[in-house]
């Protein structure tokens, strides 16, 4: 099996790992953030990072992977001359872009301050606004690895950002608390500018190493007219990348339609704006925030997944094509059930480790919620797995309209359910658990419409199925057994423990066949593994 076989899943597993650094990164630099500059720096903070993230996604989202997949094609071909041409013209196109959008949040700081009544927000606005543009051209250059299959440079780039926004937004924070903490908010702010510039820094010098290597493979005398004409290559560019922009514009949108449906529609039923605010919050701030843990795999796992598809439809192979999604799907499945499940067996102690300032009621709601929103885990880890494996195939619009019915299911839905008294808030779950369960199967249909893709029940569902059953009755046994004498010992040996189980089951159950396990990280390690199990899987 060739190298680049190989790479795929090697590139999902570093972005993987460089996810959940930059999750736990995350979580760090929030809790002291929030002790220094208060839950009313906080506010302003939070006014400007929502927006920056918007316009982010029209900047960004689309662009990397339409570079990524047309480089991943001229490179299957052997054409590394036009990969490194469509780099070229993404970098300008994404230069241009970022100006635009870090004009535009500029002059709409003072409007969006005073729509939103809270006047000193416009200090964090302008604090961010020009974080747009360095993150606009950084994202050419991971667009352009991504699609060599070169997924380092992207996740040491991510935990870059982290590491000095966790370092410079603090101590920016801290400096400038003293002028008040609208200062302090946009302080934390301008620490986001710089890790975008630190990143854009490294990935460049990144680049500046390998450049002599990438050269050597370009001869400019190569390139037709049409490789040349700008416009030509634009518009082959903004073909993949508004389809994935409108696709990735869509949950924002819902999520900001779901805050107003959420505490409007809860209001209407009774309760007051307060009850409205903390019940929306526990769902927002400790629930989601949690459930949505195990998307960092399945995100790096689709991220890795477009060039490597792309790479087969290029080659017009449609065995390889049909294998790399059957394993993309299974491994969606092998991550999403279990952690489903993990979420519903262990969701209050896990609650209760992390937010120790709970109090019952709130214990009681977000406990609810967790179980009954876990259930959605497996279909997300599927829509964002099929996502990636349909913009690979060169069917970027179908993700979005299946992310579209999804999410006009959820609003509706939401709306209705909130309305009944005796479900209240937990109809914005069911929303939510409609909107990926549509989207999720939509998808699989999609995917094998395109490469007649035929899932097996034994490989795909009933052996994840089992490994996932024995591995909850572990984690559920040994919590038992030590979560009455502590409740965090019992949740963190539960958690091992199940993993352990749930690997092992894998492999003796060999649900992963020689092939896969090849494709994987440490892939002749994981095949001797298998083999002291017996005849590996088929």
């Amino acid at each position: 099996m060739s190298e680049k076989q190989k790479s795929f899943v090697k590139g999902a597993a570093v972005l993987m790992v460089a996810g959940l650094i930059v999750k736990i990164l995350g979580a760090l630099y929030r809790i002291p953030l929030t002790s220094a500059i208060t839950t009313t720096g906080m506010g302003y903070y939070n006014v400007a990072y929502p927006i920056y993230a918007t316009l982010l996604v029209v900047s960004t989202a689309g662009l990397p992977v339409a570079i990524s997949k047309i480089v991943s094609e001229h490179i299957a071909m052997g054409d590394y001359t036009g990969a490194h041409n469509v780099f070229r013209v993404a970098r300008r196109v994404l230069l241009l872009l970022g100006i635009i959008m870090t004009a535009v949040m500029l002059l709409l700081s003072g409007p969006i301050s005073n729509a939103v009544m809270q006047e000193k927000s416009i200090y964090s606005l302008l604090a961010i606004s020009p974080a747009l543009f360095f993150v606009s051209i950084l994202s050419a250059y991971r667009g352009y690895f991504q699609g060599m299959q070169m997924m380092g440079p992207t996740a040491i780039t991510q935990v870059i950002e982290q590491v000095f926004k966790l370092v410079m937004g603090l101590s920016l924070a801290y400096a400038w608390l003293p002028m008040g903490v609208e200062y302090g908010a946009a302080g934390a702010l301008v620490g986001v500018v710089i890790s975008e510039v630190a990143a854009l820094i490294v990935i460049m010098l990144i680049y500046g190493g390998n450049r002599k290597a990438i050269m050597s493979r370009v001869d400019p005398n190569h390139l037709t007219k049409k490789d040349l004409h700008f416009k030509f290559n634009v518009m082959k560019l903004l073909k993949i990348a508004v389809p994935v922009t409108l696709g990735a514009c869509i949950m924002p949108i819902v999520v900001a339609i779901d805050s107003g449906v959420v505490s409007t529609n809860l209001q209407y039923i009774g309760y007051s704006a307060e009850q409205a605010a903390s019940m929306y919050g526990t769902l927002t701030g400790v629930v989601n925030t949690l459930v949505n843990m195990p998307a960092v795999l399945s995100s790096a796992l689709a991220m890795s997944l477009v060039p490597a598809i792309s790479e087969a439809v290029a080659k017009k192979n449609g065995p390889l094509v049909r294998s790399r999604v059957s394993f993309g799907v299974k491994l969606a499945i092998l991550v999403g059930l279990p952690a489903a499940v993990g979420f519903i067996l262990l969701g209050q102690p896990i609650i209760r480790m992390l937010y120790r300032s709970l109090g019952a009621d709130e214990l009681a709601l977000a406990t609810s919620l967790m179980q009954m929103l876990s259930l959605s885990i497996l279909f997300l880890t599927l829509v964002q797995t099929t996502n990636a494996l349909l913009q690979g195939m060169g069917h970027p619009v179908k993700p979005v309209i299946s992310l579209a019915v999804g999410a006009g299911v959820k609003v509706v839905l939401s709306i209705v359910l909130i309305r009944i008294p005796e479900i209240n808030v937990m109809g914005a779950v069911y929303g939510t658990m409609a909107c990926y369960i549509i989207a999720a199967i939509m998808n699989l249909i999609f995917v094998h419409q395109e490469s007649h893709f035929k899932a097996s029940a034994k490989n795909h569902v009933l052996k994840p199925i089992a490994a996932t059953a024995v591995m909850g009755v572990v984690a559920y046994l040994v919590y038992r057994v030590l979560g009455d004498k502590s409740n965090t010992l019992g949740v963190i040996c539960a958690i091992v423990a199940a993993l352990i189980v749930y690997f092992i089951i894998i492999f003796a159950l060999r649900t992963l066949t020689d092939e896969e396990l090849a494709l994987m990280p440490g892939g002749g390690r994981l095949r001797r593994i298998a083999a002291k199990f017996g005849r590996r899987g088929r």
